[in-house]
């Protein structure tokens, strides 16, 4: 039986909770969905379930699976230094 594989690219962001423990949350912004857990490798097997069973209820649905990203797209972080204190930024 022939497979399929579908590449879709995985953010995933540590999150501090009210009771001080660290949580992992995985995004996929090309599906809209997310999970969690409580290290990055959970994340990464519970987001991929979820990835597994949001096409299959697609597929059940009969509605378009949104096209993989590329594999050539690459996901990174950039650490910015300024000279002024962090009290003269403002942030969200």
């Amino acid at each position: 039986m022939k497979k399929t594989v579908l590449n879709y690219t995985i953010l995933i962001e540590k999150e501090l909770q009210d009771d001080k423990k660290i949580l992992y949350v995985a995004y996929s912004p090309t599906l809209g969905i997310s999970d969690f857990g409580k290290s990055t490798d959970e994340a990464s097997f519970n987001i991929e379930k979820a990835i597994e069973i949001y096409i299959k209820s697609l597929q059940e649905l009969g509605e378009p699976i949104p096209k993989p990203d590329s594999e050539e797209y690459f996901v990174t972080s950039a650490k910015i230094t300024f000279d002024t204190p962090i009290g003269n930024f403002i942030f969200d």
